[in-house]
C-alpha cells in the first residue's frame, strides 16, 4: 500500500484581509510529492467550506490543512470532529487564537514547512446545543463584537479592535442564569467565556489556565466592564494573569447550561452564531485529531 498521504488544503481567500493566491505554489514547493497527494480549494462561503471538509471525510483523506482565522478553522473542524483525519492550520486570521495555543507559527511558510515533521494529538472539542467549538464558546460582549465584526467590509486586528471599542460604549451586561456543578445562579455577565483553549488570539489570554487536552473548560467570567477597570482588566488579559483579577470569576466544568431572555448571537470560535436562548454546552474529550509542530525538530 502506498505510504502517500491524501491531503487537502481548504483555504479561505477573505479570512484576515491578507491574500493567499501564494499558498498552492509555496506548498508544492514545501511538501514533497513522494510523501503527499495535495489537492487545493477556495472556498466561496461558509456552506461551501463545510461541504468541502464532508468532502474529505466521504472520501478518506488522511489530512485536511485550514487555511484561514479561527471561523474557517471551526467550520473545517466540526465535520473532522470524531473521525480519524488529521486537521492541520496554516494561521491567516485576524486573531488566531487557536493556532497559536498550539505553537503554530504565524508566517505561512514556516507554518506548512512544519507539516513535514508534524505529529497528531488528540484535542477536546465543545458543543454548544448542536453547534461544535474548538477554541472558545462566548456570551455577553464578545458575542456582540464578534457580530459586528462580521458585517464590517474589513478584516484584520485593527477592525476588530475598532469594533470592541464601538461595543464598549454601548454594551451593558447581560442577566444570565447558569447551571453549573449542580448549582443554579443567576449572575450578570458582561462576559461569559467558555473556554477549551487559553487565548482568544492576538495572545489575548481571556483562559490562562485553560488546556486543550484536560477534559474540561475553564470559565471566565466578568461582571461588569466600564472605564474605570477597562485598562485594568485589559492589562491582565495581555500578561496572562486575568485570572488572579478581584474581579474575574472563575471555574472548570465538563458541562453547563446557560439561560438567557431571549434567542441571541452567541461567540462561537470568533464567529457570531445564532443561537437558542438556552444553551446547553458539552465537554467532548480528546475528540478532534489536529497536526502540531513536533517540537524535536527546529
Amino acid at each position: 500500500m502506498s505510504d502517500i498521504k491524501r491531503v487537502r488544503f481548504i483555504i479561505n481567500p477573505i479570512s484576515g484581509g491578507k491574500s493567499k493566491s501564494e499558498i498552492p505554489a509555496l506548498a508544492e514547493q514545501i511538501l514533497p510529492k513522494t510523501q503527499f497527494n495535495i489537492d487545493y480549494t477556495f472556498t466561496k462561503n461558509t456552506e461551501h467550506t463545510c461541504f468541502l471538509a464532508k468532502e474529505c471525510v466521504q472520501q478518506a483523506y488522511d489530512w485536511v490543512i485550514a487555511v484561514g482565522g479561527d471561523g474557517t478553522i471551526n467550520q473545517v473542524a466540526a465535520q473532522l470532529i470524531h473521525t480519524p483525519i488529521a486537521l492541520g492550520i496554516v494561521p491567516f486570521g485576524s486573531g488566531n487564537g487557536l493556532a497559536r495555543a498550539l505553537q503554530i507559527p504565524m508566517q505561512s511558510k514556516k507554518a506548512i514547512s512544519n507539516l513535514n515533521q508534524s505529529i497528531i494529538q488528540s484535542i477536546d472539542t465543545g458543543l454548544a446545543n448542536t453547534t461544535p467549538f474548538v477554541n472558545v464558546c462566548g456570551f455577553g460582549f464578545d458575542a456582540h463584537v464578534s457580530a459586528g465584526f462580521s458585517q464590517m467590509g474589513t478584516r484584520g486586528f485593527k477592525t476588530y479592535a475598532k469594533v470592541s471599542l464601538q461595543t464598549i460604549r454601548k454594551f451593558k451586561s447581560e442577566t444570565l442564569h447558569i447551571e453549573i456543578n449542580d448549582l443554579h445562579k443567576k449572575e450578570k455577565a458582561f462576559i461569559l467565556a467558555i473556554c477549551n483553549g487559553p487565548q482568544y488570539g492576538n495572545n489575548a489570554f481571556i483562559a490562562p489556565q485553560a488546556e486543550l487536552t484536560d477534559g474540561q473548560f475553564h470559565i471566565t467570567h466578568i461582571e461588569e466592564v466600564n472605564w474605570k477597570n477597562i485598562l485594568g482588566l485589559g492589562t491582565k488579559l495581555f500578561l496572562k494573569n486575568i485570572h488572579q483579577s478581584p474581579l474575574v470569576k472563575t471555574s472548570v466544568a465538563k458541562q453547563l447550561t446557560i439561560h438567557r431572555a431571549h434567542d441571541n448571537y452567541v461567540n462561537i470560535d470568533g464567529e457570531p452564531i445564532w443561537l437558542e436562548k438556552s444553551v446547553k454546552i458539552k465537554m467532548q474529550p480528546l475528540s478532534l485529531n489536529i497536526l502540531i509542530p513536533n517540537s524535536n525538530h527546529e
